[in-house]
């Protein structure tokens, strides 16, 4: 029964020209890509499953404090799934398109699975290419909530990754889909106080982003429409699940039936699930309102897991594998690479994790960098 399993399996290739192709023996118009994932798996080693889940700095890659490019070595090193680029990493077009070129190649000579190279990008002054590039910047959240236009969150998402894409870029960290509640208190970009009105200008905004070739990540669930403290040291969220179900996880809902591919969990302490863990490394958030009560079953990203919020509730490198056993897929950020890494491994081998799990959460990546075309 097991042979005839594997052999209704799809045939794998890699192509000579640098990219996975993945192709299927029946002619399906529309293949599933998560069968496909699983089926890519069977290429992977451990190690390179595991290097999928995180999705790091330049810096973590070439061990300096300011980087530009990229050493030749850095993806046989770490065989990541993504690489982040913040403004200190941009120069000038030219630049940081041969920066993003080398990563690709690097990633492709070491038989990898194309990369996540991201950015915050979101318009208004969350917009690091545009800045570091002098681009006019994108309308912001803001002026497309207070527009109310559905047409122009497109229209800006279209704009974004009209730019983004050609510099090789192809995943932002955007839109926001936080509601306001205390706009004082929000600390965030957002398209207003309306959850209806967010969730309309949210999805219309990655419907244009993901039609220019660049991926969308809903940002900030459970929602920094309302806090106490700071998201780089340590954010309260005081609302009750109920409040939070009528408004601010509405936006996120609407996403989910969408299928968002992307949702980033904030580490915002949610003090009303009944523990004191960041949201982005909470079971009761992730595995038991994002994933159970609402359904989500594609990628989980938690946001940068080196904010004091997180670094001060874990020993070094246990917050990765506290976020994996959560349900996040996608560990943004770790403080120290090398000791996630080796923690994972360790968890792993002592059966706090199973490869199992962590399959999981390959399968989802691929399958979204298939849906996106990266993988053909």
């Amino acid at each position: 029964m097991l042979l005839a399993v594997l052999l209704c399996l799809p045939i794998l290739s890699h192509a000579e020209a640098g990219g996975f192709v993945v192709e299927d023996e029946e002619d399906e118009p529309s293949p599933d890509s998560r069968r496909q994932a699983w089926a890519l798996m069977r290429l992977m080693t451990e190690e390179e499953k595991i290097g999928q889940l995180f999705f790091v700095s330049l810096e973590d890659l070439t061990g300096e404090a300011r980087s530009v490019s990229v050493p030749a070595v850095a993806l046989s090193k770490h065989p990541v799934g993504g690489v982040m680029l913040f403004g200190q990493n941009i120069e000038t077009e030219a630049q940081l398109l041969k920066l993003t070129q080398a990563l690709r190649a690097q990633a492709a000579q070491n038989h990898l699975f194309p990369l996540f190279i991201g950015v915050e990008e979101e318009g208004g002054v969350m917009s690091r290419v545009a800045n570091k590039l002098g681009y006019e910047f994108a309308p912001s959240p803001e002026e497309i909530g207070a527009a109310g236009d559905e047409q122009l969150a497109r229209r800006t998402g279209e704009e974004i990754a009209g730019y983004l894409a050609p510099l090789g870029i192809n995943l932002t960290f955007a839109p926001p889909a936080d509601t306001v509640i205390d706009r004082a208190a929000v600390g965030v970009q957002t398209y207003g106080e309306d959850p209806a009105l967010v969730s309309r200008l949210s999805r219309a905004m990655a419907q244009g982003l993901e039609g220019g070739g660049v991926a969308a990540c809903f940002t900030h669930f459970p929602g920094h429409g309302e806090k106490t403290g700071n998201s780089l040291s340590s954010l309260s969220v005081r609302r009750t699940v109920e409040e939070m179900r009528a408004l601010e996880f509405i936006p996120f809902a609407d996403a989910i039936a969408e299928e968002a591919d992307m949702i980033l969990v904030s580490n915002a302490i949610v003090r009303s699930v009944g523990d004191d863990m960041p949201a982005s490394t909470s079971n009761q958030v992730i595995n038991g309102l994002l994933r159970g009560e609402l359904g989500y079953d594609g990628v989980v990203a938690t946001d940068s897991l080196r904010m004091s919020a997180v670094t001060s509730s874990y020993k070094k490198g246990q917050e990765a594998v506290a976020a994996l056993k959560a349900g996040a897929d996608i560990l943004l950020l770790p403080p120290d690479l090398d000791a996630a890494l080796q923690a994972v491994r360790r968890a792993l081998d002592t059966g706090e994790l199973t490869m199992e799990r962590i399959e999981q959460s390959v399968e989802r990546i691929l399958a979204l960098k298939i849906r996106m075309g990266w993988i053909q």
